[in-house]
């Protein structure tokens, strides 16, 4: 665990104390001439325990911790140095105890009946060490790792047994001062890798690395078993073996032998329990555990009495309960640690306002009382930082609204409309009351957008970003007069069976479409004066405020309807039928006419759409200049592709080769 973190603050040579707001100074700090020998080495490590903290120079901190890797990668003259002392991760052990075989339950373990006599192993005794690795911290109660185990145990043949040899040689009618019996105890070794679990019960005031704790581990691994060796033989009995095999029969007549098998490694598991008490200071502990394990055992019994040999593979399984002991470890570190700087809020956040694909930001629109485009988005409100690496910052945005019937600076004028405060998000919504028809209600508008920083030193607020727009109703001079000429105009049309839309468009001077295999318009007899710009009308309002379009243009797009309509047809699938008008588009350039001595103004472009029924303007769109230009281009020339030449398949007749 943490059991102290230190800021290390250090000063410049002219300055006597250090100057980070996180660190608290007791007494004076002693010259750098004359380190402070009062600290040890270990209790550097230990500062920061009670209310405050010491702060050290850099050159006494080296006087007492030279050693430390850390610090010559961060020794710059104002860095804060973070000193942690805490348990390492890594944890060895080692148990030891006596070991019992298990035969299924006690009774067939202890029991006056057990279950097989030729389970013959009995008590014998267990040492395992294990190495664990801690993948949660130690602050934490309960703790999650994974270990590896290693051990030894063996195992001595029960007495009932050798009461069974006997037995065996008292029914050939032989004493048994006669039988001789040779051994070796049973032994196994283990290699084993798995979870455990570590849950601590209680921590010391002192001392709080250390700690009381229960800990619990399954592991799973490889066992190399080796059953015992156990001959009973009668000497008396019998000749005698050759002497260059080595056997634990010395010579005479073979009762019975138990020898391991060729198969000696087996998958087995092991599980251990146990409860652990600290002991000292040096991350000791010593308490008592419990294990178990399981696998298979493979051996050969050779009766001498039948002349058999048989071989036995059964389950082999035992406990055992010790003393056990753990040793942790301290992991002394020095961590460098940016000085503690408050934010700052000198950049102010971009504001945009888009609306239509345009920017509204200082924008003033004409009311009008006709729908404009009921389909319209309402405007975009939104914003980003410009800050430099922000932190915890956020943003306050408000969207604010004044009635152009109402005086400004008026009570209560200016009102709040929509607003997001301390928020992450950068749009703020249109409120759908305030827009209705594809325009704004009339009034005037205007956003506020401002940043804020949180730190534990202090919070910041940044300069408020602002921008306004408005929609109101232009005043228009009744004398004035406006000329409209219309510069560019589309036809879109619809063949019957097809759902595709062609166009002829009445550009620069020219009439062309789009002409698609089996569906193309004669153009003969189309107006061709509505492609050079002679079109005009003049009203005493702009086009903004018009509805329907002047009678004489109106007559003159009915009859060129007419003529598409009616003019030779179209071929579609062998027989000729009518195209169907669908809308007009057109592209009107408006000016101001000279009046009470003033220049002719350009007012500007404007795309409209206009009904095939009723003549009527459906939908205007103002145009910028660079929309209007790309319009009214001329088409790019298109490239002549180069034609074949006939005859000699396109080799030329001037050209001889292979002649000199």
């Amino acid at each position: 665990m943490l059991a102290g973190l230190v800021l290390l603050g250090f000063a410049m040579p002219s300055v006597g104390l250090a100057q980070e707001a996180d660190t608290v100074r007791r007494d004076a700090v002693p010259s750098s001439t004359t380190p402070n020998r009062a600290y040890s080495r270990e209790n550097i490590y230990r500062l920061g325990k009670g209310v405050y903290t010491d702060t050290l120079r850099r050159d006494d901190f080296k006087a007492q911790a030279s050693d430390v890797a850390e610090l010559d990668d961060c020794d710059t003259t104002f860095q804060t140095f973070v000193l942690v002392r805490r348990l390492s991760p890594w944890r060895i052990g080692l148990f030891a105890g006596p070991n019992f075989a298990y035969c299924g339950t006690w009774e067939n373990t202890f029991g006056p009946t057990r279950r097989d006599n030729t389970l013959y192993n009995g008590a014998g005794f267990n040492i395992t060490g294990n190495i664990d690795y801690f993948l949660t911290p130690a602050t934490r109660r309960l703790r999650f790792g994974v270990g590896a185990a290693l051990g030894y145990q063996n195992y001595i043949t029960r007495g009932v047994y050798r009461d069974y040899l006997y037995g065996l040689a008292a029914a050939r009618g032989v004493n048994r001062d006669q039988v001789t019996i040779r051994q070796r105890a049973s032994e196994d070794m283990f290699l084993t890798v798995g979870p455990v679990l570590t849950f601590t019960v209680a921590r010391s005031r002192r001392n709080p690395d250390a700690t009381t704790f229960i800990e619990a581990g399954v592991r799973g691994g490889l066992f190399r078993t080796e059953a015992a060796t156990i001959a009973a033989f009668i000497p008396s009995q019998g000749g005698s073996l050759p002497t260059n095999i080595p056997s634990f029969v010395e010579g005479g007549a073979l009762l019975r032998t138990v020898n391991p098998s060729y198969r000696l490694y087996h998958p087995g598991v092991i599980g251990s329990l146990g409860v652990f008490f600290p002991v000292g200071r040096n991350n000791w502990n010593i308490g008592i555990q419990g294990q178990g394990f399981f696998t298979r055992l493979n051996y050969i019994i050779v009766n001498g009495i039948q002349d058999q040999l048989l071989e036995f593979r059964r389950q082999h399984g035992g406990f055992s309960a010790g003393v056990a002991v753990r040793k942790g470890f301290v992991q002394k570190k020095l961590i460098p640690k940016a000085p503690t700087v408050c934010p700052t809020c000198d950049s102010i956040p971009q504001l945009n306002v888009q609306f239509n694909g345009q920017s509204l930001k200082g924008v003033s629109l004409s009311y009008t009382d006709q729908p404009v485009n009921p389909s319209a988005a309402a405007p975009v409100i939104s914003w980003r930082s410009t800050t430099p690496n922000p932190k915890n910052e956020t943003f306050t945005a408000r969207l604010y609204y004044r009635a152009d019937s109402v005086v400004a600076g008026a009570p209560g004028a200016d009102q709040v409309i929509a607003q997001l405060e301390n928020t992450t998000d950068t749009t703020l919504t249109f409120p759908a009351q305030y827009f209705t028809n594809g325009q704004l209600n009339r009034g005037f508008y205007y956003v506020t957008v401002h940043s804020r920083q949180s730190a534990k030193c202090g919070s910041c607020m940044s300069e408020v970003a602002t921008t306004s727009f408005a929609n109101v109703r232009v005043p228009i001079d009744k004398e004035s007069r406006f000329r409209h000429r219309l510069e560019r105009l589309e036809v879109f049309y619809r063949t019957p069976g097809s759902r595709d839309f062609t166009s002829i468009c009445y550009c620069n001077g020219e009439i062309t479409g789009k002409t698609i295999k089996k569906n193309r318009l004669f153009y003969r007899s189309l107006n061709r004066r509505l492609a050079t710009g002679e079109v005009e009308f003049d009203t005493n309002t702009v086009i903004l405020n018009l509805r329907d379009i002047p009678g004489n243009l109106a007559t003159t797009l009915q009859t060129e309807k007419s003529n598409i309509e009616n003019n030779g047809g179209i071929r579609y699938k062998g027989r000729r039928v009518r195209p169907q008008v669908s809308y007009f588009r057109a592209v009107f350039t408006v000016t101001k006419l000279p009046i009470n001595g003033q220049p002719e103004q350009q007012v500007g472009s404007f795309n409209t759409i206009i009904s095939d029924n009723t003549y009527s303007i459906t939908d205007l769109k103002p145009l910028t200049d660079a929309e209007r230009t790309k319009l009214l281009a001329p088409p790019a020339p298109r490239k002549q592709t180069p034609r074949r030449r006939g005859g000699n398949s396109g080799r030329r007749s001037d050209v001889m080769f292979g002649v000199e």
